[in-house]
C-alpha cells in the first residue's frame, strides 16, 4: 500500500484531515501516519505517544532526537512526507534535520494573504522599518527577532535546510524558493470546497456570515506575541455591532466559528454557531463579516460583499494592520466597531468584480488549475511517484 506521512506543526484535527487531503488519500487506499510536532522539544529522554484515529496512526510528544531517529528508520522505505511546517526561526531545526536525512518531501505552498510574505517584501525599506518598529509583524518582539530573520537567511544562503521535492503552489503570490526542484500549480484547499458547494441549491435566507478567527484565545496569539484582548469586552463590542447590522440590513448573522474556539450560543446572544461549514454558509449568505482570515477566499469566490472589522484595542497593532491590508486589497468596507454610534455609520462597499478576481488569482487560484479539483492533481502526482 502507498504511504504518506504528515509532518505537522499543528496538532491533529478533523480540519487538517479535510483541508490537507488526508481523508481523500485514505479514500484512495493510502496508508497515513501523522507526526504531530506541535510540542517538539529538546528533551532527550521522552517517549513518543501514539494512538489511532479513523485508521490514521498519530504520533505525538516528539523530541528532536526521536524525530530524527524515526526519519532514519524509514530511510530505506519509499514514503512521501507531506510537510505541514512553514520555515521560520522556531521551526528551523526541523528543516535542518530534514536536510540531514533528506526524505522525499512535498509542501503545500498556499495561505499567502495581503499582509504577509510577498506582500511585505513589496513594501519599501522605510515601510518595512516602520512596521518592525511598531511591532506590526506577526511574530514575537519584532525588533528582538531580527536575529531570527538573519539566522534563517544564513540557513537558506548556505544550503542548510531541506528544499522540498515538490512545491504545490496556490496563486501568484506563492513564495517559491529559488532552488525549488519541481513546482505544480494547484488551488487553495478552500477552492475544492467551493467547487463541491457550487451545485448545491442555494438558500433564499437573508443571512450574514461572521468568519471567526478566535482572536481572543487562539494559541498563536501568545506564540506570535500578538496583543491579548479581553474576551468579554470583545464579544460585547461584536454583539452590539451585530445588533445594529441586523436591524439596518434586515439580516440574521450566523457565526462560522474557528475550529479551535469553544464558544457557546449565549456568548453571541443566541446566534447560531457552526464549525467546518464556512464554504456552505458563505455560498448561501448575502453579506460576510470578518477580521482577517484565509477563509475570506469563500467570499471572494462567491463575489459576496465583505466588511472588515477592527476594535480600539487593535489600533497600531498587527491585527489592525492585517485587517486594513485585507480591506484595501478588496476595496471593501473597513469599520472600527467600537466607533459605530448608530446604524447610519455602517456602509457596505459594492463588490468590484475585477478586484475580487485579482485577489483570487493572487492568493487562491492558479490559472492553470482553475476549474479543477486540487485533490485529483495531488493524487495523480503521488501515484506517479509510487509508479516509478
Amino acid at each position: 500500500m502507498s504511504k504518506a506521512i504528515y509532518i505537522s506543526a499543528m496538532p491533529f484535527s478533523r480540519k487538517i484531515c479535510r483541508d490537507w487531503y488526508i481523508d481523500f488519500l485514505i479514500e484512495n487506499n493510502y496508508d497515513i501516519e501523522f507526526w504531530d510536532l506541535s510540542d517538539i522539544s529538546n528533551y532527550q529522554d521522552i517517549n513518543i505517544k501514539s494512538y489511532c484515529d479513523n485508521n490514521i496512526t498519530v504520533h505525538k510528544n516528539f523530541s528532536y532526537k526521536n524525530f530524527e531517529k524515526m526519519l532514519r528508520e524509514n530511510k530505506k522505505i519509499k514514503i512521501i512526507y507531506v510537510v505541514v511546517v512553514s520555515f521560520h526561526r522556531q521551526t528551523s531545526k526541523i528543516y535542518t534535520i530534514l536536510k540531514k536525512i533528506n526524505p522525499y518531501t512535498v509542501f503545500f505552498n498556499w495561505g499567502e494573504t495581503p499582509e504577509g510574505g510577498i506582500s511585505y517584501k513589496k513594501k519599501s525599506f522605510i515601510e518595512k522599518i516602520s512596521m518592525i518598529k511598531n511591532n506590526q509583524l506577526p511574530f514575537k518582539g519584532s525588533l528582538l527577532n531580527l536575529f531570527g530573520l538573519l539566522y534563517c537567511k544564513y540557513l537558506k544562503v548556505f544550503d542548510k535546510i531541506k528544499i522540498h521535492d515538490i512545491y504545490f503552489n496556490a496563486g501568484n503570490y506563492a513564495n517559491v524558493p529559488p532552488k525549488a526542484k519541481k513546482i505544480i500549480n494547484i488551488n487553495l484547499c478552500d477552492y475544492d470546497q467551493f467547487i463541491s458547494n457550487k451545485n448545491i441549491d442555494k438558500s433564499s435566507e437573508n443571512s450574514t456570515v461572521f468568519i471567526d478567527s478566535n482572536l481572543v484565545s487562539n494559541s498563536d496569539i501568545k506564540l506570535n506575541g500578538l496583543k491579548q484582548i479581553n474576551q468579554e469586552r470583545y464579544l460585547a463590542s461584536l454583539n452590539r455591532f451585530f445588533d445594529m447590522f441586523e436591524k439596518k440590513y434586515n439580516t440574521n448573522i450566523i457565526i462560522s466559528a474557528h475550529p479551535t474556539s469553544e464558544y457557546n450560543t449565549d456568548q453571541f446572544n443566541g446566534r447560531k454557531i457552526y464549525r467546518l461549514k464556512t464554504a456552505e454558509l458563505i455560498s448561501n449568505a448575502k453579506y460576510v463579516l470578518s477580521h482577517h482570515s484565509t477563509a475570506v477566499s469563500y467570499a471572494v469566490l462567491n463575489y459576496k460583499p465583505i466588511i472588515f472589522l477592527t476594535i480600539n484595542d487593535w489600533e497600531g497593532e498587527y491585527e489592525d494592520y492585517a485587517i486594513k491590508e485585507f480591506s484595501k486589497s478588496l476595496k471593501s468596507s473597513f469599520i472600527n466597531i467600537d466607533n459605530i454610534k448608530s446604524n447610519d455609520d455602517i456602509e457596505i462597499n459594492c463588490v468590484v468584480k475585477n478586484i475580487y478576481d485579482q485577489y483570487k488569482y493572487n492568493f487562491v487560484v492558479s490559472k492553470e488549475s482553475e476549474g479543477l479539483q486540487s485533490s485529483k492533481i495531488i493524487l495523480n502526482e503521488f501515484n506517479t511517484f509510487y509508479a516509478r
